[in-house]
């Protein structure tokens, strides 16, 4: 899991940074991939030997046929010897592409496949030794610290229902201080709700925060056991880059057969091309993009905030429609026109002539409205009724007097809201705690 699980629960997604728990499985993969890439290697260059081999029974299949042409045919003296002479040297180079060939397979090949067999190790059930042992020494410089992460969570979690619930108590307060139907005891005791959840808020508040302390005093040890298991990794992986480029510049030399100045600088040019290679700075990509060099969104304490958490519901839904169209469009418009003609869709009038007044606030989850009437009329829902009165505060919200009955169409959210239909068949959200089972 990485920090990113924890998103509905109010923590912004990080930068997906090697620190975070269980990110460490990309550098694991590598050693599967460096695995991988031997057998690719040793593929690669078995296929130049056998194009070598090719060439070098073409040409002197070529230089046959065109022998007993030339010696049979009305060319002769010097003329003829000139012929001959370019077959003679085509038998020469086709032997040393032959030559080419033997030593890639015999000396590279070979050598990459006795360098594979002494520095990985199969497992009996699948695997390589080798990513275990990284696994199993990254697993064990987390744990201890992946523990107060957890908590951490689960801390600021409470914390924010606490929030919650004494925000519901406020509210259930105020109401029944504006009614005046309702006896002072009552008043009292919603009073004395409020102050009740304000403590519990406190309370989870101070954990919260204790176990941001707990978790922060740990980043340094976390770091540096993180750190001290992947310079491991980084020392197996630099011994096999170099070893590689080794191999691609013994093949360079079996290909660079003649010395002529254009193809010696053509060959030059592969050597240069080659010496490119740079395995520190390989590495030092590496660390920057995928290891302790990646930037970290360390978890800080954030205050609640019902707005902003609510932003990010409807922000969710937006994004999750947007996805849809990106990945396969709408009625054959492409994702990107989608984008700009949904910038002026209110701007636009609907088939019936009339301007389309669907509030931008709508849930986004599906293609249609899902708070369309004619959707949600088949949805029976479990009957409810409402304890107190609401005035839906956006547009997507229901408004009801206490002792109203609706029916409930989906469960509450993890923001304390149900989504229902009202009596007389609008659709949209209200508050969970409203409302009580019949």
């Amino acid at each position: 899991m990485s920090t990113s699980t924890y998103a509905e629960d109010g923590f912004d997604q990080t930068a997906d940074s090697f620190f975070e728990i269980g990110q460490f499985k990309r550098t694991v993969s590598r050693i599967d991939n460096g695995h991988k890439q031997c057998d690719e290697l040793m593929s690669f260059l078995k296929d130049r030997a056998a194009i070598e081999e090719q060439y070098c029974k073409m040409i002197k299949s070529w230089g046959a046929k065109y022998t007993k042409i030339i010696e049979k045919g009305s060319c002769y003296h010097t003329l003829q010897h000139a012929w001959l002479g370019i077959i003679k040297e085509s038998n020469k180079i086709a032997d040393l592409h032959h030559e080419m060939g033997e030593k890639i397979v015999q000396d590279d090949v070979e050598k990459v496949k006795t360098w594979k067999k002494n520095h990985y190790h199969s497992l009996t059930l699948g695997g390589l030794k080798e990513s275990k042992i990284c696994a199993d020494e990254f697993t064990k410089a987390q744990k201890q610290w992946a523990k107060l992460y957890k908590k951490v969570a689960e801390t600021k979690k409470n914390y924010y229902t606490a929030c919650k619930e004494e925000r519901s108590a406020q509210t259930q307060e105020n109401t029944a201080k504006s009614d005046s139907s309702i006896p002072p005891e009552k008043v009292k005791k919603l009073q004395e709700m409020v102050e009740k959840k304000g403590n519990e808020r406190q309370k989870h508040k101070d954990k919260y925060e204790g176990a941001l302390s707990d978790l922060d005093s740990n980043n340094s040890r976390y770091m540096e056991d993180m750190e001290q298991v992947f310079t491991k990794c980084q020392d197996f992986e630099h011994e096999r880059l170099a070893y590689f480029k080794d191999v691609l510049l013994a093949a360079e030399s079996h290909l660079n057969v003649s010395t002529a100045p254009n193809l010696s600088e053509m060959y030059g040019n592969i050597r240069q091309a080659i010496n490119v290679a740079n395995v520190d700075n390989d590495l030092d990509w590496w660390r920057t993009n995928h290891g302790p060099g990646m930037q970290m969104n360390w978890p800080v304490f954030e205050e609640y905030d019902a707005e902003r958490l609510h932003m990010q519901r409807v922000s969710r839904k937006q994004t999750t429609k947007a996805s849809k169209y990106v990945a396969g469009g709408v009625d054959g418009i492409s994702a990107a026109q989608f984008t700009q003609n949904s910038e002026y869709a209110s701007s636009y009038p609907a088939n019936n002539g009339e301007s389309d007044h669907r509030p931008a606030s709508w849930s986004d989850d599906e293609q249609s409205n899902p708070f369309d009437n004619d959707a949600m009329n088949d949805a029976a829902g479990v009957p409810v009724v409402a304890l107190y009165d609401y005035a839906g505060a956006e547009e997507d919200e229901l408004s009801f007097k206490a002792g109203d009955q609706l029916f409930k169409l989906e469960d509450e959210d993890e923001q304390g809201w149900c989504k229902g239909r009202t009596a007389d068949g609008n659709v949209g959200l209200y508050p969970a705690n409203y409302m009580k089972e019949v």
